[in-house]
């Protein structure tokens, strides 16, 4: 993926994080270590369009970060949220970037998006998505939130 692409992938998803979850994204400064890379509990959210350009993304949440953008969007107490609604934020969220995203890259409106696809992953490791080609990771307080593009 092209420079120009990445930059405007993060100022599009930073925008909707910051906008709709009140969570900043951060490009990080190293490359992940061993405690990023670790196994465990993940979200994966995939979503793809088609039309004027074809293509797909899937996002991979940290368990802690998909209740904490759940909290800031539902604006509900930490200690109520449900499993359901963690993933169904997470489906929203990957609708909602991917969404801004095509906006700028399909001015014309050509492209339409699928319905996102959340599914709980129990013992995930990013480390299975290094050298990805369409990898793009963002530093959270919450841990890093992965995105692997695919375009064609």
């Amino acid at each position: 993926m092209d420079e120009e692409l990445q930059l405007l992938i993060f100022e599009t998803f930073s925008e909707v994080f910051e906008t709709m979850f009140f969570t900043v994204l951060e490009l990080p400064e190293e490359a992940p270590g061993k405690e990023e890379l670790a196994c465990g509990r993940f979200i994966e959210a995939a979503i793809s369009y088609s039309g004027g350009c074809n293509g797909s993304f899937l996002f991979y949440f940290p368990w802690e970060l998909g209740r904490n953008i759940t909290v800031n969007f539902l604006g509900i107490e930490e200690d109520v949220v449900q499993d359901r609604q963690v993933l169904d934020t997470a489906a929203e969220t990957a609708n909602m970037a991917i969404g801004s995203l095509l906006g700028h890259l399909d001015p014309e409106g050509k492209a339409s998006l699928g319905i996102p696809q959340p599914r709980l992953l129990a013992d995930f490791s990013p480390e299975t998505l290094l050298g990805a080609s369409g990898l793009c990771i963002f530093s959270t307080d919450f841990g890093l939130l992965w995105v692997v593009g695919t375009h064609g």
